[in-house]
């Protein structure tokens, strides 16, 4: 259809096997348009538009309806794409709620609400999408797990948030300063625990893997079988270790520290690439057979805006023609271990859906590589990788919080555990 093709030229050639058609009339409305599969989510807005009467509109209620139509078939805090057109009888419609006439009001809102919602849902089941889901893949569509139920109490819990802030801009010690700082509180929390250090340690089950990021277990299933428990004359075990391939464990001086290891990794990210850009100087590992990424015309446009900056992070990005560009090199540090164009692309959508925030464009880059870049939850890392992860955390600026906001860690005294064991 001309849709079809307009949406191609606008979202790139890719966007053709993600649409599904949406076609539905009755005497009240004509609905018509097209919506993503869920594969091809995203976790930015950005590719939702709704058309009532040929007009640009903005509607929570309506995102509501297609957000539901979708249910368990999206990951948590994903968004598909959708183009959505309603023709309406005018007289069934209010344009005058607001200034820009991009929210209107309907008359029967939960009448559109549910036609809406049932339309897409039917798109879905014809197109066979539903049943398609296949439980015995390895396709995820599990919401993120949490953490277990003692965090949330706020009697039990110390967030560190809440001990402690970072320093006000133009205030303080330097960043090297709070670094030194962050470093010697962190020890601390260590004091004590170094006594037996010189006692002959149990040996683990295995080695650890030398790939970063190893997808093996460092379960020990003989162990756990075995009925036994460790006794207090024993050394207190240190080694870190992994819950649901999200958190980390590590034990401390005055109780447990658990850590999240996506929102600590985008810390540690987020402040290196911040002083990567505001120092220029970004090791670049050079590709040895370069790679080319194909963007839509609207994220080619922003690629050429920023792609100077990025270079400055380690990539080699060059603009190819036809909103294509080539990858000469990536950052030393990802060279090999990650998909260079999957990140260039997760990048655009994080910088797109940041510019709401006003960030200037160097702490926009170095955010939006942050949470590209960094070890996503179910990750399986290994013993050295957890702790390395824990030192550079606290080797932060500000290691409380990641960029977005989320709590890097949090802490379990161990008198407040104590009490959770009372009768």
């Amino acid at each position: 259809s001309n849709l079809r093709q307009r949406l191609i030229g606008l979202f790139g050639t890719a966007a053709n096997k993600k649409l599904v058609p949406v076609s539905e009339e009755t005497e009240i409305m004509k609905l018509w348009g097209f919506i993503g599969k869920p594969e091809f989510a995203k976790k930015t807005r950005g590719e939702q538009y709704f058309f009532v009467n040929n007009r640009f509109i903005k509607s929570s209620y309506l995102n509501h309806a297609i957000s539901s139509a979708y249910e368990d078939l999206l990951p948590a805090d994903s968004y598909p794409l959708y183009v959505i057109f309603i023709d309406i009888d005018p007289a069934r419609i209010d344009i005058n709620v607001h200034p820009t006439k991009q929210e209107i009001k309907f008359e029967d809102e939960r009448l559109v609400y549910n036609y809406l919602k049932v339309a897409v849902r039917h798109s879905l089941g014809q197109y066979s999408i539903m049943p398609a889901l296949d439980f015995d893949s390895n396709t995820n569509f599990a919401r993120t797990p949490r953490p277990v139920s003692p965090v949330k109490q706020k009697d039990t819990v110390r967030s560190a948030s809440s001990q402690n802030s970072g320093p006000a801009a133009g205030s303080g010690p330097t960043p090297r300063q709070q670094r030194a700082e962050n470093l010697k509180h962190w020890e601390s929390l260590y004091e004590g625990l170094d006594e037996a250090d010189g006692k002959e340690e149990v040996a683990p089950a295995a080695p650890p893997q030398t790939q970063p990021l190893t997808l093996e277990s460092n379960w020990n299933e003989e162990e756990a079988l075995s009925g036994e428990l460790h006794t207090g004359s024993e050394p207190p075990r240190k080694e870190p270790y992994q819950v649901h391939g999200s958190y980390i464990v590590s034990q401390i001086k005055s109780g447990v520290l658990l850590l999240d290891q996506q929102a600590a990794h985008e810390r540690i990210l987020y402040e290196r690439y911040l002083d990567l850009l505001r120092q220029q100087k970004g090791s670049t590992q050079q590709q040895l057979f370069p790679r080319t990424l194909t963007l839509s015309p609207m994220d080619a446009a922003l690629l050429r805006e920023i792609i100077e900056p990025i270079n400055l992070l380690g990539f080699d990005l060059q603009e190819f023609g036809a909103n294509t560009f080539v990858i000469n090199g990536v950052p030393a540090e990802l060279a090999g271990k990650k998909d260079e164009t999957a990140i260039i692309e997760s990048l655009l959508e994080q910088y797109k859906g940041n510019l709401e925030l006003k960030l200037g464009v160097q702490e926009n880059i170095a955010r939006s590589m942050a949470r590209s870049a960094a070890t996503k939850r179910g990750q399986l890392l290994t013993p050295q990788e957890m702790q390395t992860l824990i030192d550079k955390l606290f080797a932060c600026e500000a290691p409380y919080k990641s960029p977005t906001g989320r709590n890097c860690f949090i802490t379990f005294d161990l008198e407040d555990l104590a009490k959770r064991f009372e009768a």
